[in-house]
This record gives structure tokens, C-alpha cells and sequence, in this order.
């Protein structure tokens, strides 16, 4: 990997030493000096600060960067944005382009990882034949596991432990009859996109670099008018099934840390949501 100062381009404001978190770049002899290349996670941030392109760096795609249009920053916009958004349960029977996903993904990349280590994958499934068989075997499962609570050992086990009065087993009744009766799917809603976030099972940090990256994913397909709602059962299915890790080629060495459907929504929100305040500690 090379990197190198333009020496006749740069004003010597030393932006790219105080930034350089890797100590890459260091002040020699008062100037600044890429001086532990190997050191260098390619974060971009020394030719991203740097104001007079005085910069040359191979292991980066200097194509990629565009000059920050900072009009287009609008706080306003953005906190509406999040506010508005809302996990869609009820989707239009309606493909979403295959360029709009992509754009989605692109703008998921510059999501931040730890250490920059960029190890964020995705597997978008689009297939509805394949979407319904996994919906449909997950809700198998959980229904099965549900009729064990209504008798025998296992209505006792959720009377002493409580269990009988959780939400979600007050509301399986419920769930089943509309499942049966309106082929309502509470594990994916009929979406038509799944989207499976993995990274490399044991590296540091990977849940919260795949959490990051779906917080971008959501929020940027609710300004493209799409809907997003996450799947917790699906994770937790793909943790523990072989079969259903292999049904959508998920690779060994991958651990799936998050999941979302989407889709285009079958109505609009009119208003914002009640949110309790947060608990907050100030030292």
C-alpha cells in the first residue's frame, strides 16, 4: 500500500495528523508525513479531511468521494425522518426494484464499523415461494411449541412460572385463528423482500456493526417510501436451524445479527407515535 503527500498542494494545516486515529500520519520535522502506512485501516478520513487534495492514497478509491454539500444537511428533515418512521406489518403485493434495494445497500456501506473493519453482509432475498416456506415453517414451530402450554407438563410449567400471563401467549389464540382464517403471516407479514445481515462469526464487535448498519437501512428506505420491520424469530431460527441456514446460503463462517422484511406499505401513518421519555444520568 502506498500513500503519499502532494508536498507543492499542501497548506501544512496538519488536519490529516490530528485525525489519523491509526498514527499513520505524524508531524517530521514540522510537517505531516504518512509514517506507519501498515498501520492504516483505510478509513479514508486523511484525504476526506484534507482541504487541498494533497493527498495520494492507492488503497482507496478516490472515485468514490464527493465533495460534502452541506446545504443539504437539514436536521429538521432528518428528525422527521426518524419520527415518522414505523415498523410495517402490512405490505402492498408489490416487487421492489432490484436498483432500489441496491441503492439501499450502497448507502448501508458507509454505515461506521469498529475498527473500520467494513465486515457488514448481506443476503436479500426476493423470492416470495421461498419467503412464505420459511415464514410458514417458523410459525410451525411456534405454534407447535404453543398447543404444548394448553396441557399436560407444559400448561403447568407456564402456571408456576407466570409465563401463561406474557403477551405473546395471551395473544396466540388470536394469531392462530388469523392465520387460519385470513392466511395472516405474523413471521414475515407477506413481505416481498427479506433482507439477512451476517458478519464473520467471531469478530469483535459484529453484532453492533450489523445493528448500525440496519439502523441506516430502515431509516433510509422509509425516506424511499418503503416500509421495514425487523425480525427478531428470524434470527433466532437461523442461529439454530441448519436446514433453514442452508435453505438461503448463509455461509459457515457467518452469523446472522440481524434481519428485516421489506416492502412497499399497504397504508400511511397520519401521525407521529407516543415514546416514553428515556432514562438519562448527567455527571
Amino acid at each position: 500500500m502506498r500513500i503519499e503527500k502532494i508536498e507543492d498542494k499542501c497548506n501544512q494545516c496538519l488536519l490529516c495528523v490530528r485525525d489519523c486515529v491509526a498514527g499513520v500520519w505524524r508531524i517530521v520535522e514540522g510537517k505531516s508525513q504518512p509514517v506507519d502506512i501498515e498501520s492504516c485501516n483505510r478509513c479514508s478520513h486523511c484525504i476526506a479531511v484534507c482541504p487541498c487534495d494533497a493527498i495520494l492514497h492507492d488503497g482507496l478509491k478516490k472515485d468514490q468521494l464527493v465533495r460534502v454539500n452541506r446545504n443539504n444537511l437539514n436536521p429538521e428533515v432528518f428528525r422527521d425522518i426518524i419520527i415518522s418512521r414505523r415498523s410495517i406489518r402490512q405490505f402492498k403485493d408489490t416487487p421492489v426494484p432490484r436498483d432500489v434495494l441496491e441503492k439501499i445497500l450502497d448507502l448501508a456501506r458507509y454505515s461506521p464499523t469498529a475498527s473500520n473493519d467494513q465486515n457488514v453482509s448481506y443476503t436479500i432475498i426476493t423470492d416470495k415461494k421461498l419467503i412464505e416456506e420459511a415464514a410458514k415453517s417458523i410459525w410451525g414451530l411456534v405454534s407447535r411449541l404453543y398447543d404444548k402450554t394448553r396441557k399436560g407438563i407444559g400448561k403447568i410449567i407456564v402456571n408456576v412460572t407466570g409465563l401463561n400471563n406474557h403477551r405473546y401467549l395471551r395473544v396466540m389464540d388470536y394469531c392462530q385463528k388469523q392465520t387460519v382464517e385470513n392466511g395472516r403471516d405474523f413471521i414475515l407479514h407477506n413481505a416481498p423482500v427479506l433482507i439477512l445481515i451476517h458478519a464473520p462469526r467471531r469478530a469483535r464487535f459484529a453484532a453492533d456493526n450489523c445493528n448500525i448498519a440496519v439502523t441506516t437501512i430502515i431509516n433510509y428506505a422509509h425516506a424511499l417510501e418503503l416500509g421495514t420491520c425487523l425480525t427478531g424469530l428470524m434470527n433466532m431460527s437461523l442461529w439454530y436451524s441448519s436446514s433453514l441456514r442452508r435453505k438461503f446460503g448463509i455461509p459457515k463462517d457467518k452469523k446472522i445479527y440481524a434481519s428485516l422484511v421489506m416492502g412497499y406499505p399497504s397504508y400511511r401513518f397520519t401521525n407521529t407515535v407516543s415514546r416514553k421519555k428515556p432514562e438519562v444520568q448527567w455527571l
